[in-house]
C-alpha cells in the first residue's frame, strides 16, 4: 500500500470516527447532526493539497463534562481556502464576515488555514482559524479600539508576550475573536505563574495552588494563553497545556471543581489515542476543562491489529 492510500485510508479513518462519536454527546441535537457532516465534507483529502502526506490536520475537543464538542482542521492555503469557500457559503455567511476573513487573511498571509466547528450552549458555532505564528504588533493592528484590546495589550505587554500562535474568528450572531498568545519563559514555572497573573488580571481571581501544583508536571515550557473577544469585551480566557494522561486530567478537572462525566475516559479513547493538550478556562463566573485531542483509529483491542502509522509522523 502507497504512502498516500495509508493517508487517504487514515483520513476516511478520522471522518468515520468522528461522526461515530456524536451519538455520545448527549448535546448534540438530531438537528445538529447535517452541520457537522457538512462541515467534515467540506475538508480536503490528502491527494488535494500540495503536502498531501502530512498537511491535513485534526485537532478534536471535548468537555470533561460532555457539554462541548470541537472539531478543527487545518492546512496549506491551496488545499484548504477553496473548501473553506464552498463551507462558509453553504453556512449563508454575511458579507461582513466573509470580508473580515478576507482582510485579515491579507494583513497576516497565513501558511496554515482552516475551519471549526462546535457545539456547547444548544448552538452550532462555526469559523475560521490561522495556526501559524505571527508577531503580536502584527496581529495588534488588526484590532480596533475597544475596552478588550487595551486590557490585552497591557497584559501582553507585562508578561512580555511576543508571539501569537493562533487566531481564531467566528462566523454568524455574537461572532467572537480568539488570539493564543506563547507565554514567555525559559521554565514552567516561570510560565506558570504568568498564567496566573493573567488569570487575575482578566477574571479577578489568580490560579488555585492545587492547579498549580499539578501544571509543575508540564514536562516543558510550551504552555499558551488564550483570549476571546466579543463585542469589545473580554468573554473568556484559557490556560492550554501539552498533553497529560487521561488520569491527570480526570484529577485536574476534579481540583478545578469542575465536572467530569464517567463516559469520559471511554469517549476519550474512541476519538483518538492520545490527549495533545488540555485547556482550563474561565468565562464569567462559569470554569471548564477541555480536553484536545488528535482523531484517528481508537486504541486497538487486546490481541487486536493494529491501525496503519501516521505517514505525517515518518
Amino acid at each position: 500500500m502507497s504512502s498516500l492510500d495509508l493517508a487517504l485510508q487514515r483520513a476516511l479513518a478520522v471522518r468515520l470516527n468522528l461522526q461515530i462519536s456524536l451519538s455520545q454527546f448527549p448535546i448534540v441535537e438530531e438537528w445538529m447532526d447535517i452541520h457537522l457532516d457538512r462541515w467534515l465534507e467540506h475538508n480536503p483529502m490528502p491527494h488535494e493539497i500540495p503536502d498531501g502526506l502530512a498537511g491535513v490536520h485534526y485537532l478534536a475537543m471535548i468537555g470533561t463534562d460532555l457539554r462541548r464538542v470541537w472539531w478543527g482542521s487545518w492546512g496549506h492555503p491551496a488545499g484548504f481556502i477553496p473548501k473553506m469557500a464552498d463551507y462558509f457559503k453553504l453556512c449563508n455567511i454575511a458579507k461582513s464576515d466573509a470580508r473580515a476573513l478576507d482582510q485579515i487573511g491579507e494583513h497576516l498571509e497565513p501558511k496554515q488555514v482552516g475551519s471549526w466547528i462546535g457545539v456547547w450552549g444548544g448552538k452550532v458555532t462555526t469559523g475560521w482559524h490561522f495556526m501559524d505564528p505571527h508577531p503580536w504588533a502584527k496581529v495588534e493592528e488588526m484590532f480596533g479600539t475597544h475596552e478588550a484590546k487595551f486590557t490585552l495589550k497591557k497584559f501582553v505587554e507585562d508578561a512580555r508576550i511576543e508571539r501569537v500562535d493562533r487566531f481564531t474568528q467566528s462566523i454568524g450572531e455574537e461572532p467572537f475573536s480568539e488570539v493564543e498568545l506563547a507565554l514567555a519563559g525559559a521554565t514552567v514555572d516561570e510560565q506558570i505563574n504568568t498564567a496566573s497573573i493573567g488569570f487575575m488580571h482578566f477574571t479577578g481571581a489568580p490560579l488555585d495552588p492545587a492547579l498549580i501544583a499539578r501544571l509543575r508536571n508540564v514536562p516543558e515550557p510550551k504552555l499558551a494563553f488564550a483570549v476571546r473577544i466579543r463585542g469589545g469585551k473580554i468573554a473568556r480566557v484559557g490556560l492550554l497545556a501539552p498533553g497529560p494522561a487521561l488520569v491527570d486530567a480526570e484529577g485536574f478537572a476534579a481540583d478545578a471543581g469542575v465536572t467530569v462525566d464517567p463516559k469520559l475516559t471511554k469517549l476519550a479513547g474512541a476519538i483518538g489515542q492520545s490527549i495533545e493538550r488540555l485547556e482550563y478556562g474561565r468565562a464569567g463566573t462559569r470554569a471548564g476543562v477541555d480536553l484536545y485531542l488528535e482523531p484517528g483509529d481508537p486504541a486497538p483491542k487486546a490481541g487486536a491489529a493494529a491501525a496503519p502509522p501516521n505517514p505525517a509522523a515518518n
